[in-house]
């Protein structure tokens, strides 16, 4: 097992949503992971307690990773990791001319943090550079500890395999059953993760639903059964029973059911959802509402940051 650093405020709430659920005419429940206590909270928290813990365990001295200058993920590694004495190098698609607002205003504020633009705006051209910059700090003696854009891997699943325990215990403790889980897919590791946690033994059927924003859609089932299956793997699990699961398309959503599902959040219970992730993902539950089986866990996965990025008119 890996070890586990806990730096994810734990467990988070899982709340009822009566006004969004009137509207939707299914009945929805929240699981907060906007609310996980690292930095300005979000899903990467959960990743990143045994991402960390494995870093440490190999003596890292560096964390490296990478991702969009807006990347909710980057900025949390770099708060996870300087908060447990490592030093960061972050890998940012784009140039140095990218607007400072955001995730990338917090990121070059942060000491002991360095920033290496790719020099393109592609986002696959930050993979080989990691391991570039994470190649000459080994030549310069140092241990880094990489990890590829969004956290996503065995290691990072681990953190959403132990999430599905957790709801568990909470949906237990309401006294219901929820046989849908809906949630935003960008690197895939929180989808692989609940499956992986759902394919263990004794597991309750559930229809994990993930709404991909990124990629497209039969990359994002690779890399899901790829990481499940891996993360099961350092769990040492043997039995693993099917999993009802699928990957839905939002790559080129329109942009009013987006700006619509994040005013209906907002009006109905109060959450602001970021709109590259959380968004989407609910414009798409709003649409397919009548088909979906409920009650339906949303899990709402942060990106508090990306909120503050444009002008008030956007």
């Amino acid at each position: 097992m890996i070890p586990r650093v806990p730096v994810a405020t734990l467990p988070t709430p899982l709340a009822p949503a009566p006004r969004l659920s009137e509207d939707l005419g299914l009945e929805v429940w929240l699981k907060r992971d906007d609310l996980t206590g690292l930095g300005l909270g979000g899903n990467k928290a959960r990743p990143l307690d045994y991402l960390l813990g494995d870093a440490l365990a190999e003596g890292a001295d560096y964390f490296v990773t990478g991702g969009g200058p807006g990347s909710n993920w980057v900025l949390m590694a770099a708060i996870a990791a300087r908060s447990r004495g490592l030093k960061v190098e972050v890998v940012l698609f784009g140039t140095h001319e990218a607007p400072e607002v955001g995730c990338l205003r917090l990121l070059k504020r942060l000491p002991g943090v360095g920033i290496t633009f790719t020099g393109t705006p592609a986002r696959h051209s930050v993979d080989a550079l990691l391991e570039s910059v994470s190649s000459h700090l080994r030549e310069r003696g140092h241990r880094p500890y990489t990890v590829g854009r969004g956290g996503a891997g065995p290691v990072g699943a681990l953190g959403y395999v132990m999430a599905v325990d957790e709801m568990d215990e909470q949906l237990a403790f309401q006294g219901i059953e929820v046989p849908t889980i809906w949630l935003a897919a960008g690197s895939c590791g929180t989808q692989a993760g609940l499956v992986a946690g759902h394919r263990r033994p004794d597991r309750r059927p559930r229809h994990i639903v993930g709404v991909s924003v990124h990629r497209p859609v039969e990359e994002c089932r690779q890399r899901i059964v790829s990481m499940s299956d891996a993360a099961l793997d350092l769990l040492e699990v043997d039995e693993r029973p099917p999993v009802d699961w699928t990957v839905l398309d939002a790559l080129c959503p329109e942009p009013e059911p987006v700006s619509a599902a994040a005013r209906l959040m907002i009006d109905t219970e109060g959450i602001y959802l970021d709109r590259e992730f959380g968004s989407p993902a609910l414009a798409a539950l709003v649409e397919r509402s009548d088909q979906v089986k409920g009650p339906v866990v949303f899990v709402v996965t942060g990106g508090v940051p990306s909120l503050f990025v444009g002008s008030a008119a956007t």
